[in-house]
């Protein structure tokens, strides 16, 4: 009877510690997939922030005008 206990017991405390650990696990796995390059499968070195940000704004966002007069197109 306590031998089916203790293994029971055991076999609990391993599921918690697995519990505990895999989310750490998963963020540190996302943290390093992070860095590598998708297409070359390379170590992406460290950018400075105006690069890695630079990516997601328009490219010539200052560049961008309306036309103030309609075209008629004749």
């Amino acid at each position: 009877m306590i031998g089916a206990f203790a293994a029971y017991a055991s076999i609990m405390i391993l599921l918690w510690i697995c519990l505990a650990v895999c989310p750490v696990a998963i963020a540190l796995l996302i943290a390093f997939a992070a860095h590598i390059d998708p297409l070359s499968g390379r170590w992406r070195t460290a950018q400075p922030l105006a690069q890695r940000t630079a990516r997601w704004r328009a490219p010539n966002a200052s560049v961008i005008a309306c036309s103030e007069s309609p075209s008629s197109g004749s």
